[in-house]
């Protein structure tokens, strides 16, 4: 059995510390109330949570009982490459960003728009955690990391 550091709980446990900066700017400082597209900036939030919770629900099904709030694999997990695992290695954390930025665009919050893009380097950063271990404990991870170049956001990282 693995314990909770060797699993990556410090991952998890900085990962909540922004869930919960998130949350705090969010509801502690203040939205815009005037400017240029403020609807336009709403409607594209909401649009934005939509499609975060369509793909983090479809990854997370498909993932199945391999998923994990550790970044360290969950014994005997398998390669997961269908659905959006075929254009990103880690879709879960692109609908958490996409969703964190739209929640903060529909409630036209600055302050939580820019801890939802501290989402980005810490998750890459995550991800690299992830990834070693997945390569030593998931057969085919190395080809699949190969064939599908983007960890997070499609055809961009």
């Amino acid at each position: 059995m693995v314990n909770f550091v060797e699993r990556g709980g410090g991952w998890v446990l900085a990962q909540l510390a922004l869930f919960a900066l998130y949350v705090l700017a969010l509801v502690g400082t203040p939205s815009l109330t005037e400017g240029y597209a403020l609807g336009f900036a709403r409607i594209t939030g909401v649009v934005m949570v939509v499609i975060a919770v369509v793909i983090g629900v479809w990854s997370m099904v498909i993932l199945g009982r391999d998923i994990s709030i550790f970044p360290h694999p969950v014994e005997e997990a398998g390669l997961v490459d269908r659905g959006p695992y075929r254009l990103v290695r880690h879709p879960i954390y692109f609908a958490v960003i996409v969703g964190a930025l739209g929640l903060a665009l529909a409630l036209l919050n600055t302050a939580a728009a820019i801890v939802a893009l501290v989402f980005i380097p810490f998750f890459m950063a995550k991800t690299g955690f992830e990834e070693d271990r997945l390569v030593e404990q998931v057969a085919g991870y190395r080809d699949y990391r190969s064939a599908i170049p983007y960890r997070i956001i499609p055809w961009v990282l």
